[in-house]
């Protein structure tokens, strides 16, 4: 299946928070919210389409907004694989933290 890059992590992890299925200016909301740091539109969009090629994401048409000439808005929804591979990133982070404090991180690799 392959590990995620931190980015498409980061992705399925907010989809996975908004139920599996959400629309991109909701997601990126969420994305804000959960790392602190702002998020481009281009970046989210771009993201989710690798995502979609990968299998991970699948993308909908929504129901048109409801002011007149209102666009439909595309819905974006982890996919069973895309949800196998982030249990698979999150596995894998557990065995590469496994043991390890902050106090390891910091004095280790330091010459005395």
């Amino acid at each position: 299946m392959g590990i995620l890059t931190r980015n498409e992590e980061t992705i399925l992890i907010a989809l996975c928070r908004l139920k599996g299925q959400t629309h991109g200016p909701a997601l990126r909301e969420k994305l804000i919210e959960l790392t602190g740091k702002p998020m481009v539109y281009g970046t989210l969009y771009n993201s989710l389409e690798y995502l979609i090629r990968k299998g991970f994401v699948i993308s909908k048409k929504g129901k048109p907004s409801p002011e007149r000439g209102g666009k439909r808005k595309s819905i974006y929804t982890i996919t069973p694989e895309g949800r196998e591979a982030l249990l698979e990133t999150r596995r894998l982070n557990t065995r590469l933290w496994k043991d390890m404090s902050e106090a390891d991180i910091k004095s280790r690799g330091q010459s005395k």
